[in-house]
């Protein structure tokens, strides 16, 4: 099914591109379908985008008990409740200060049952980049190419707060560099201005 529904949408962008866009950007939406699809792959065979990293901890600590995990689920928690009282107090920012702080507090929960967590989620975005930029060998996409080179940044990030022990920040900016590449074709077709923020809201979003 899934093969199906990718195989319509090239179809529909590949006619978008025949037709209507002489300036370009639909043809390299349908290269960014296709790279989109590589890190889709990648992050479900190894599990490292956000959600899959949520449902792994979801499974072990129903059959394992581990208190640390579980007071920084029920930190988590308490941040949303935050969260939404904020929001429903009329004041944004502190809604999403809160967000932001439930979703570290899970990240961290995540670290404490699998401590790789930062490590195999960068090696999973470096392996997506190396993919997707061989799948695209020298055909010109410039906003691909954009995003890439702005995802090869979080990582270095990402790489710079796991040398300096900062376990939480590398696994979110990895987490960020996947989620990027995993919407690659909304990030290009819907010209979005501010791609980490757009990919901390999805995760963020997700319920637990």
């Amino acid at each position: 099914m899934r093969k199906h529904m990718t195989a319509a949408l090239a179809a529909m962008l590949v006619a978008t591109a025949c037709n209507q866009d002489p300036t370009g950007v639909s043809n390299e939406l349908v290269l960014a379908q296709q790279a989109q699809v590589i890190a889709q792959d990648v992050a479900a065979t190894t599990g490292t985008n956000y959600e899959g990293w949520w449902r792994r901890l979801r499974d072990t600590l129903q059959t394992t008990d581990d208190p640390e995990a579980r007071a920084f689920l029920d930190q988590a928690a308490a941040y949303r409740d935050s969260a939404r009282a904020a929001l429903e107090g009329g004041d944004p920012a502190a809604a999403r200060a809160y967000w932001r702080l439930a979703f570290r507090s899970v990240l961290s929960a995540v670290i404490e049952i699998f401590p790789n967590a930062p490590e195999r989620t960068g090696l999973a975005v470096d392996q997506a980049i190396v993919r997707i930029e061989r799948f695209l060998g020298g055909r010109d996409a410039p906003r691909i190419r954009a995003i890439l080179g702005h995802v090869k940044e979080l990582r270095a990030r990402a790489d710079e707060a796991f040398a300096s022990g900062d376990k939480v920040t590398a696994l979110a900016l990895n987490l960020r560099s996947m989620q990027i590449l995993h919407r690659l074709v909304e990030h290009i077709r819907d010209v979005h201005g501010d791609h980490d923020a757009v990919a901390d809201a999805e995760m963020e979003s997700v319920a637990y």
